[in-house]
């Protein structure tokens, strides 16, 4: 697996109300149980290349979502207290972040940083 996109929003929102946010734009929360607990280590690496833009907070936690049943995304809550001041997002599917993205955007969660891999079709030649 790979990364394919990488979201940072800042959200100020509690814990549960964030939580919620992600359920109602589309992403079902798994069980730690149900997928490779070496997945983190993909959260651990955006962390680090993007430690700049999500500053320091005493605390996170992981949670990892699935997106139309095949397509996982993986989120890390940086908490202020009770509160989740920032989140980051990673994708392992190409084209999960940008839906997700309108939606929670919808719901006042800003976004400081998107980036994303996008497959594009291979052009098709006919020949006579």
């Amino acid at each position: 697996m790979r990364i394919y996109g990488i979201a940072i929003y800042e959200v100020k929102k509690d814990i549960d109300t964030a939580l919620l946010d992600l359920e109602n734009a589309g992403l079902h929360k798994l069980d730690y149980m149900e997928v490779d607990p070496d997945m983190i280590s993909y959260v651990d690496m955006a962390e680090e290349e993007f430690s700049h833009v999500l500053g320091k907070y005493k605390s996170a936690r992981d949670y990892v979502f699935e997106y139309e049943s095949d397509r996982l995304v993986l989120v890390r809550f940086f908490m202020q207290g009770k509160s989740v001041g920032k989140a980051l997002l990673v994708s392992l599917r190409a084209g999960t972040l940008r839906i997700v993205s309108k939606r929670l955007e919808s719901m006042g969660w800003k976004r400081e940083f998107m980036f994303e891999i996008r497959r594009l079709m291979k052009s098709v030649r006919y020949t006579d």
